[in-house]
């Protein structure tokens, strides 16, 4: 646990024990950089409230934001004898350059909201002799926060800049140098936020992020849904394959037994956003934090970002026609991201042609073999035998048919993205399912389902909702039998609650979910989940 220590009044340097930040240097010799910024944090720790004022102190006209400042005079036209203005304006951002020239002169670069504007100081400007203006503003690095005061104007070569009329002063210093690059895998997701402070790449897949949500926002809401928010800790996981947190609260114990209240962590929101569809809430989403206690890998975290919304009257043709549109609407909405640039040319032309895989005819046309008309574990593991495939560690049906899925199907979605669609009913116990009789005369039990795959990973999950509470019952008991009989963690587990608020009705309804990290990668062309996670994965998280 980190020590926290709070200081008040003055303190004397010699009661504190100031060292240079070695986040980044392999060396065990102080540079003279970094002994600098020694001597500079133990100036500004004896006299720390100088250093960090209040917005008021510092604020003599109402500050503006440096985009607005820049948008105000970008265009403006600089009378050629007078290239500034009389009226004073007030700037506040971060140095992100400091030049000189000569004694009497400084060009200082401040960004705030990401955009950048330069600012000119000189002692002429501001009344001081040289050696006032070196002994005032030597002190400012890289990464200072500082407020500035003056009239806008254009140098001679014609940049936008803000001219002081007073010296420059300090919001808050940065008390460490900055290393020069930061490229280490290991440091930068170790500590995230020298990283974005190094790292404009890091920075703008985090944007990127931002931009994929708010796109979809957009489109939900302009075809009238309504965002919701639904529990992320109950008594049960509900919605999803998957292993929970448990948790308990030491304020809620049961009425009977007295015994603190078993919790759990939310795998999905699904089961909750049913609910209100039968509580009469036609279109409804959510975006928000999911958790499974499963592997963390390059592609999993415990922790992870999806979408789901739901829509009554809506069928599977109806949800793909959605989902090819929202992902041609968010790739237009990020193609101005810098990081998605590289891969836009190779997306745009995968985006243009959503490619279609019905699962049985689609597995029966890679392996060369008929799938068996019942499938059962035996018939199952004699076509495994058959195809020369190895059986999965878990040799129930769902797992057996989802290995055949991802052996022969999953690795055809290329860059194209891919509906795999109609999978045997019993690997979607939530989706609606009907009898199908394929041209070879066969008949299976059909879920009327898909999964959208692109570079053989899934993003997308669809179905048409069970809606009839007897059939949901039977594939409770189906799934319910599957974990007691294979031990499967993953089972879902039957929620009885939610079978009985299907007995007040449930409307034909279209569900559909998305993993946002997984996409975010997708569009950053990222191999790895931690490069689209604010503070990485959760190894990660534990060690900032």
């Amino acid at each position: 646990m980190r020590r926290v220590v709070h200081l008040a009044g003055r303190v004397s340097t010699r009661s504190i024990r100031v060292k240079p930040c070695r986040f980044y240097s392999s060396s065990l010799n102080f540079t003279n950089e970094e002994t600098e910024f020694a001597n500079r944090k133990a100036q500004i720790f004896e006299r720390h409230e100088s250093y960090y004022p209040t917005l008021q102190q510092l604020r003599e006209v109402p500050p503006t934001r440096v985009p607005q400042f820049i948008e105000k005079f970008h265009d403006y036209q600089w009378d050629t004898d007078k290239l500034s203005l009389d009226e004073i304006y007030s700037l506040e951002g971060k140095i992100s350059s400091i030049r000189k020239s000569g004694k009497g002169m400084m060009f200082i670069d401040i960004v705030q909201d990401f955009q950048k504007v330069q600012l000119v100081l000189s002692n002429k400007m501001m009344n001081l002799s040289r050696d006032q203006f070196t002994s005032t503003h030597d002190f400012f690095k890289k990464g200072d926060f500082v407020h500035a005061m003056g009239f806008p104007g254009t140098t001679k070569v014609g940049e936008l800049s803000l001219k002081l009329t007073k010296s420059l002063q300090i919001a808050a210093p940065t008390l460490h140098p900055l290393p020069p690059k930061l490229t280490d895998p290991e440091k930068r997701h170790h500590n995230r936020v020298v990283d974005y402070l190094v790292n404009k790449r890091s920075q703008q897949i985090i944007i990127l992020k931002s931009q994929v949500i708010s796109s979809i926002r957009s489109f939900l809401n302009e075809r009238q849904f309504l965002e919701v928010s639904t529990p992320i800790i109950s008594n049960s996981t509900k919605g999803a394959n998957a292993t929970p947190f448990s948790t308990s609260s030491k304020h809620l114990k049961d009425n009977h037994t007295g015994e603190l209240v078993d919790l759990q962590l939310r795998v999905a929101p699904e089961l909750w956003l049913k609910k209100l569809i039968i509580g009469g809430f036609d279109k409804v989403y959510e975006i928000g934090s999911n958790f499974r206690n499963e592997g963390i890998d390059g592609t999993h975290n415990p922790e992870f970002t999806t979408c789901e919304f739901y829509q009554t009257f809506t069928d599977l043709h109806e949800l793909m026609k959605m989902t090819e549109k929202l992902f041609q609407g968010i790739l237009k909405d990020v193609s101005g991201n810098e990081v998605v640039k590289p891969q836009l040319d190779v997306l745009s032309n995968g985006f243009s042609q959503f490619q279609k895989l019905e699962f049985i005819p689609a597995i029966e046309q890679q392996t060369k073999f008929p799938l068996p008309e019942q499938l059962t574990v035996d018939s199952l593991t004699e076509y495994f035998h058959r195809i020369q495939l190895p059986l999965p560690k878990i040799k129930s049906v769902p797992h057996l048919l989802d290995t055949l899925s991802s052996t022969y199907l999953e690795p055809l979605c290329t860059s194209s993205p891919t509906f795999i669609y109609n999978q045997p009913s019993i690997m979607s116990p939530l989706a609606k399912s009907s009898m199908v009789k394929y041209p070879n005369g066969k008949t299976y039990d059909i879920s009327r389902r898909f999964e959208l795959f692109i570079n053989g990973k899934e993003f997308v999950n669809a179905y048409e909702e069970e809606n009839c509470p007897v059939d949901q019952l039977e594939k409770f008991k189906l799934q319910q039998m599957l974990k007691d009989q294979f031990k499967d963690d993953e089972t879902i587990v039957p929620d009885y609650k939610f079978l009985q608020t299907m007995e007040w009705g449930m409307p034909p309804t279209g569900g559909w979910g998305l993993g946002i990290d997984r996409l975010c990668m997708l569009l950053a062309g990222e191999s790895r989940i931690e490069e689209v996670l604010t503070f990485g994965t959760l190894p990660d998280v534990i060690k900032q």
